[in-house]
């Protein structure tokens, strides 16, 4: 009995089997919040200090007339001591961008485990900043350095909007 040519046949499946092309799977990301905290993205400036206080946050420093055209908050996210930096477009005033500064490397692991719950696995990821972007432009960073971390987030819509109105891209 001549088992060649079966087990031939055997290799010869085997091999195209595994040559069959995989669908890959892409998730669609769970929807971008709509701010942070009780600050909205689009809110004037005037709403956004109302939000602040609303949170049991201070703001301690109006740059909102001048570049970068920043409002600066203390207070707690995550159950945590942070500064909050919300970044408004420069015509219209809306809030486009918002980030919350720890100032203890060791919040990375804890932020990073927060968003992932939240929003699942980066979108792209290296040692020390995750990114998730969404398909309307909307974006999340987080990144550390040495002595803080930092999350970033920022509405797609109106950084467009921040960008029209001569605020540059990130608003730096």
């Amino acid at each position: 009995m001549n088992v060649k040519p079966a087990i031939v046949l055997f290799f010869l499946f085997v091999v195209l089997a595994g040559c069959a092309a995989q669908e890959k799977v892409i998730a669609t990301p769970p929807p971008f919040p709509e701010g942070v905290l009780s600050a909205r993205w689009g809110m004037p400036v005037e709403r956004v200090k109302q939000a602040i206080e609303g949170d049991g946050n201070r703001s301690f420093q109006d740059d909102t007339r001048k570049p970068p055209f920043a409002l600066y908050a203390t207070g707690t996210y995550m159950k945590v001591p942070a500064t909050l930096s919300y970044f408004f477009t420069p015509k219209s005033g809306k809030l486009y961008r918002v980030d919350v500064t720890f100032g203890d490397a060791k919040m990375y692991e804890s932020a990073r485990g927060y968003l992932v719950r939240e929003f699942n696995e980066p979108t792209f990821s290296r040692v020390g900043t995750d990114h998730w972007s969404w398909p309307d432009s909307s974006l999340i960073i987080l990144q550390k350095d040495p002595s803080l971390v930092q999350v970033s987030c920022s509405s797609g819509p109106f950084l467009k909007l921040n960008h029209e109105e001569g605020g540059g891209g990130m608003g730096k």
